[in-house]
């Protein structure tokens, strides 16, 4: 896909949902890179599934997310961080 292109699917509904069923498996991480707000780029292993979790940081109030962001949980920070997905650059999974 030229990237042109892929520029254009990243703002698709279709994408979105995609990536968020990859950020719910229970079992395997996912890796986005993408573009902060101050234009630098991040590299981020992430999640949405509770089983991957610590139980302590569960959302109390479910998962609020915006139309343009996604809200996910930062493995290696063991923090909470969105992303806007049209600056969603790569995305690696891996079927452990």
């Amino acid at each position: 896909m030229e990237e042109k292109d892929q520029d254009e699917f990243v703002k698709t509904p279709e994408f979105r949902d995609w990536l968020l069923g990859l950020l719910a498996d229970e079992k395997n991480p996912t890796t986005v890179t993408f573009m902060k707000k101050d234009g630098t780029q991040r590299v981020m292993k992430c999640t949405r599934s509770p089983s991957q979790i610590p139980e302590d940081q569960h959302p109390k109030n479910g998962m609020n997310d915006s139309d343009t962001s996604i809200r996910v949980f930062d493995l290696d920070k063991n923090e909470w961080r969105s992303f806007i997905v049209e600056n969603v650059k790569r995305i690696e999974y891996t079927m452990l």
